[in-house]
């Protein structure tokens, strides 16, 4: 009996230091705000009070606390997601492994009712106007099929879209799929992030203009900026670090005056941000309320109602209007009525992505 005790004995021994070390380190690190791998704020000491104590939320919000900023969390992540490999799992937090180091989100359902509203609200907004276009772009799965694991079954967008006409009268509608289509060179979305890359969003603003009867930009005369090391979101989602990064790209338009949200800015985009991990987020400094890019005093103006897809596309359109009145629902808390009321705007475009139409639920602002 004791030799067996003698021979257990340094094994906890080494166990009780282990977890003695990490304890210790634990209390003598300071806790960080951003996890630079997983994009994302980290959660802080919460306050402590009885009354949170009672209701179980000190001891939820602690909990998530301890979790975010467990000594080495970077490398704990990066050391679980190479063992993954290993194993050959293929999927992560909802992202899909696809082949030639595409992610996919795991998107198998959408919310038919939340879409319902969102197209009512749209087609109340859009009666009684002749100036609205809306168009919806499909995510990338979409677009690269081959890449899909074998047996996949995503929404079919394709099949949910074709009805969208019907369901808003009132706007003319653009098909955005079969522009994607004909342009299709395997890469127009990026691999390791949700958005478009800037070549799908040319593809579409050509066909915009083209309807509209202007006279496209030639994509060889725009001036390409290319910024290397760019993880997005889905990469932010499964951490999977065998995933080689991408190459952030856009068009560098100059834009004479830049308005967010009443704060002038030096440029459409922020510089410093395409330094960080968040470089997606550089494009019209994030998803600002009311965003006005003026390129000339002309007095043709384009209202673009939109999601994050669009915050690299919107400076094209100052190639062919004067300024570009921008609206993200989700930050524009009211005054579409007003705002359409007080300015004269030639055209109205409402370019949301799929699977933000289907889950937004602020297009009930477009009422006010």
């Amino acid at each position: 009996m004791k030799k067996k005790l003698t021979g257990i004995h340094p094994l906890l021994w080494m166990f009780f230091l282990f977890i003695s070390g990490l304890t210790i380190a634990d209390l003598l690190m300071p806790d960080k705000d951003f996890s630079e791998l997983e994009n994302r704020y980290l959660k802080q000491n919460p306050a402590f009070t009885m009354a949170s104590l009672i209701d179980n939320s000190y001891t939820m919000n602690y909990e998530s606390y301890v979790n975010d900023q467990f000594v080495g969390r970077d490398s704990w992540i990066s050391l679980k997601s190479k063992s993954e490999s290993v194993l050959l799992k293929v999927e992560n937090n909802g992202i899909v492994y696809g082949k030639n180091d595409r992610l996919f989100e795991k998107y198998t359902s959408y919310d038919a009712e939340q879409l319902a509203k969102n197209l009512a609200f749209l087609e109340e907004f859009a009666a009684g106007k002749e100036n609205v276009t809306f168009a919806v772009v499909p995510s990338g799965y979409m677009l690269n099929q081959e890449d899909l694991p074998a047996g996949l079954k995503l929404v079919d967008q394709k099949a949910v879209m074709d009805q969208m006409p019907a369901q808003v009268p009132s706007a003319h509608w653009m098909d955005v799929l079969p522009v994607l289509e004909a342009g299709n060179d395997g890469d127009l979305y990026y691999r390791t992030d949700h958005h478009w890359r800037v070549h799908a969003a040319y593809l579409f603003y050509e066909a915009y203009c083209r309807e509209k009867g202007m006279e496209p930009v030639a994509e060889a005369d725009l001036p390409l900026r290319e910024i290397e090391d760019f993880y997005g979101t889905y990469f932010s989602k499964c951490k999977n670090t065998n995933i080689p990064p991408d190459t952030l790209t856009f068009y560098d338009i100059p834009v004479a005056e830049v308005t967010i949200d009443g704060q002038s800015r030096d440029n459409w985009y922020d510089e410093a941000a395409l330094s960080s991990r968040d470089k997606y987020g550089a494009f019209l400094y994030g998803n600002g309320g009311l965003t006005v890019l003026k390129n000339g005093d002309g007095g043709r103006k384009l209202l673009l109602v939109k999601d994050s897809y669009s915050n690299a596309l919107a400076p094209l359109f100052l190639n062919n209007y004067d300024e570009v009145w921008i609206v993200d629902l989700r930050s524009f808390p009211a005054g579409m009525q007003d705002l359409c009321a007080t300015q004269f705007f030639e055209n109205i475009l409402v370019l949301y992505n799929f699977t933000n139409l289907c889950s937004d639920t602020n297009f009930y602002r477009l009422k006010y």
